[in-house]
């Protein structure tokens, strides 16, 4: 590109061929892809052409088309001419930083988040496929519990298209601090999670949680649910309390129980709500304490006795009454019995953000990806010229186009220059 718009000349090796009324140019010892440049202009019979595109070493296409006699084994040489815009093209002007000047028609140039998802705590992996390219890379900033925007890290090179842009899903990572054994418990600050919501569980590659199986999807149990700690369940229905048992008398000094038939199970959990006021008693008793069906008597759906331990297996004292007063609510949830490893987590199901990727406008023939455009709400490029030429500077723009939402995008990290 000339400096404060003077041309740089120079002579182009081999001879061409030219064609009245075409604006294909052939070459005949000519390295094109290496010579020239999209923009630059040949001067042929005295008039200038600009070279629009560069197809090989021995073919390009010039405009306007050539208007002079048809000829073979013509001399050519080369100017390089300053770009301009019109005023009324003008709207703001911006600085680049080096990733933008230097992305071509074959890069990745920005990232705009479509959906901002839910639920997010830790930042999500932001990752690339498609497009016939490679390398591209992003980073996600979250806020509020929403991916707020994506920060290209990694232009990429050789994309024909657009690629597709995937955010990974929220999610819980849960080291084996996190895992309670003894209360199946699993344990992460402020997890934000409901009663019923469905979480796939990973063992990102690692020994699982016993009990869990990797890529399978749990609910979160209303059992003893808060702010810092959840259990699982199978199944949507089961992370409900189930109907309190009916008939419920204390039967014995250790946690024995009898009931009206109903549906029970080893490993069921049992929360006992209300003050005892009859003759039957449960030592250390507290309203709404959970404990640990450890056998029953019957089968289900005619289990007609249970006996039940604290959570971590320590037995109930009891005494046999009637119990007036207690309510006891079952609930299945899964048993675990191993801790896993430091990498597994939670993903929360419904809730992934969405991306759109945008790639530079210019041509990907590669030749020409020096002097390909980005797609980019605008930008300034300073050059420093050298030689005979130190110290003068020269700048190239780029205009935003459109209305202010245009400038959308990573403008911010950009110095805006006013019209």
């Amino acid at each position: 590109m000339a400096l404060f718009g003077n041309k740089d000349t120079k002579a182009v090796a081999g001879t061409i061929a030219v064609t009245n009324g075409s604006g294909a140019v052939v070459g005949t010892s000519t390295a094109f892809t290496t010579a020239l440049k999209t923009g630059q202009t040949l001067v042929i019979d005295s008039v200038e052409y600009r070279v629009t595109r560069i197809t090989s070493n021995t073919a390009l296409v010039i405009a306007p088309v050539y208007a002079g006699s048809t000829a073979s084994g013509l001399t050519v040489t080369a100017n390089e001419q300053p770009a301009y815009i019109t005023l009324g093209e003008m709207a703001n002007v911006y600085f680049a930083d080096a990733a933008e000047t230097s992305a071509g028609g074959d890069n990745v140039t920005g990232v705009a988040v479509a959906t901002g998802g839910s639920g997010y705590l830790e930042v999500p992996a932001v990752t690339f496929s498609g497009g016939g390219g490679s390398s591209a890379a992003a980073t996600a900033s979250i806020a509020g519990g929403v991916v707020s925007s994506i920060a290209v890290t990694n232009v990429g090179s050789s994309y024909e298209t657009v690629p597709t842009v995937a955010i990974a899903a929220p999610r819980r990572t849960i080291p084996t601090s996190g895992v309670a054994i003894a209360t199946e418990q699993i344990s992460y600050t402020t997890h934000g999670l409901t009663a019923a919501e469905a979480v796939v569980y990973n063992n990102g590659g690692s020994t699982s949680i016993t009990g869990l199986t990797s890529g399978t999807t749990y609910y979160v149990s209303a059992l003893g649910l808060a702010a810092g700690t959840f259990r699982l369940a199978a199944s949507s229905s089961a992370a409900a309390g189930r109907t309190a048992l009916a008939g419920v008398a204390i039967s014995g000094t250790a946690g024995e129980f009898t009931c009206t038939a109903t549906t029970l199970a080893v490993g069921d959990h049992i929360v006992i709500g209300g003050t005892i006021t009859g003759t039957g008693s449960i030592t250390s008793h507290t309203a709404g304490k959970i404990y640990e069906v450890s056998a029953v008597t019957g089968t289900s759906p005619s289990v007609t006795g249970f006996t039940i331990t604290q959570e971590d297996g320590t037995a109930v004292v009891s005494t046999a009454g009637n119990g007036t007063g207690l309510t006891l609510t079952p609930y299945t949830i899964v048993m675990i019995s191993g801790t896993g490893n430091n990498a597994q987590y939670f993903e929360l199901v419904g809730k992934t953000a969405t991306a759109v990727a945008s790639k530079g406008s210019g041509s990907t023939d590669g030749a020409n990806s020096g002097f390909e455009k980005i797609t980019h709400s605008g930008w300034v490029k300073r050059t420093v010229g050298t030689g005979g030429r130190a110290g003068r500077v020269q700048y190239e723009t780029l205009v935003a186009m459109g209305t202010a939402a245009a400038t959308s995008g990573d403008a911010a990290d950009d110095l805006v220059l006013p019209d």
